[in-house]
């Protein structure tokens, strides 16, 4: 049997977590308890409430894509999270804002931002209820003054992908502002994974002024001027990153780990291991192909970050099941070929725009119906079919031929601001 890749919306509320935000959110509705227990009931836009706004931007991306590339888009409308429409714009145009708010507070035990006199959650825009997977009530123990310079969060660390989106708006803003000798403090979650402090530890060495500190679950840090860092587009799946920004992290990270750039030719076969999400249920089988054409089996986790820059950074071939780690593609040499692998009711746009926007050649392979859990098969046959037809193509010159997307010209440029 086939699953939806969708959750029905009774599905979606019919778990743990929506009921009890529900029950606490009816609660303090009622009984004016949300600030004393740190509980966000509303959003408020964070422009409407800065003291400086420093950009508010809209940039139309400089990729091209192909009849094909725009048809695969379309078809993982369906999975990807789309912000402001119902279709996918092109070109795609991303929206920055960034922006110094006074009075704030960031919530340790769920890493958001609010307004310290009102209680609200800070967002792009105002409306509606805060997301209910960044709101639950708190008595916070600990409430710690920041009135030194400015200061921000990174949320979502726990999440490599996520991660990254939040990561890149900084990077961002520190390779734009004017002012290079500020004093910013970044905020990061207490109990973020390994790779969360490889990371905070290189942007620090790398920008003068900057430092990262440990929020705690149970802390409240009231921060008198926030720098407020938002970018996106319509479809959230997409990192705001351009090939020179790409470039500037990788060569960072490089940098940190002491990791050599070398050009010999590498394979990589990119395991999921025992991940429970989109389990790839002959993978042995396919790895065995794999093996046979050269290729090295590599898992990632959070103690290994140097080696997944390293290995991203070496090899020729990428393949790989869809995925978190493919957010690695950040580190991969531009003229690589990726070839992602999806079950046939569960894909997404989320590295083809990454490929897109670095440089690589992309290829994608669907497979059969995922399970409840996305779990699926893809035959033999057809993946090594697509392996040989890639090493061929690479060994002849050639630009791959894709099974999906048709990998037409890169972005050579970075987002272009139009308004």
């Amino acid at each position: 049997m086939a699953w939806p890749s969708q959750k029905s919306a009774l599905r979606k509320r019919l778990n743990i977590r929506w009921m009890r935000w529900a029950f606490w959110r009816a609660v303090f509705r009622c009984v004016p308890l949300a600030r004393i227990f740190s509980f966000p009931l509303e959003n408020v836009a964070a422009l409407s409430v800065a003291d400086r706004l420093i950009e508010n931007s809209r940039f139309t991306c400089t990729a091209r894509f192909g009849d094909r590339d725009r048809q695969f888009i379309r078809d993982a409308a369906a999975n990807d999270k789309l912000n402001d429409a119902a279709e996918p714009a092109f070109p795609p145009i991303f929206h920055r804002q960034v922006a110094i708010l006074p009075n704030c507070a960031v919530l340790g035990h769920v890493g958001v931002a609010i307004k310290s006199d009102t209680g609200a959650m800070l967002a792009r825009m105002a409306g509606g209820p805060p997301n209910w997977n960044c709101a639950r009530p708190g008595r916070l123990g600990c409430r710690r003054p920041l009135d030194d310079g400015v200061a921000s969060f990174l949320n979502s660390s726990q999440h490599y992908f996520h991660f990254f989106a939040n990561l890149l708006p900084l990077l961002g803003y520190l390779d734009r502002r004017e002012n290079a000798d500020e004093k910013l403090t970044v905020f990061v979650a207490a109990d973020g994974p390994d790779f969360q402090h490889q990371v905070c530890d290189a942007v620090a060495n790398a920008y003068p002024g900057v430092r990262f500190e440990a929020l705690a679950p149970g802390e409240r840090v009231e921060i008198r001027r926030y720098l407020w860092l938002h970018e996106s587009c319509g479809n959230a799946e997409w990192l705001p990153v351009d090939r020179v920004g790409g470039a500037r992290l990788a060569a960072l990270m490089r940098d940190h780990y002491r990791v050599a750039e070398r050009g010999a030719r590498r394979l990589m076969f990119f395991s999921r291991g025992t991940a429970k999400q989109r389990r790839l249920q002959n993978e042995g089988a396919l790895e065995a192909i794999a093996a046979a054409c050269g290729f090295e089996r590599f898992e990632a986790h959070s103690r290994n970050h140097g080696e997944q820059v390293r290995r991203f950074g070496e090899a020729d071939v990428i393949v790989a099941v869809h995925g978190a780690g493919l957010t690695n593609l950040l580190f991969a040499r531009p003229g690589s070929t990726v070839i992602e692998i999806f079950p046939e009711n569960c894909i997404k746009s989320t590295y083809l725009w990454l490929a897109r926007q670095m440089g690589l050649h992309y290829r994608a392979l669907i497979g059969g119906p995922g399970d409840y859990s996305q779990a699926f098969q893809l035959p033999a046959d057809q993946f090594a079919a697509e392996i040989d037809e890639t090493l061929r193509a690479r060994r002849n010159g050639a630009t791959p031929l894709p099974a999906s997307p048709q990998p037409e010209a890169a972005a050579e440029m970075p987002l272009r601001r139009s308004g």
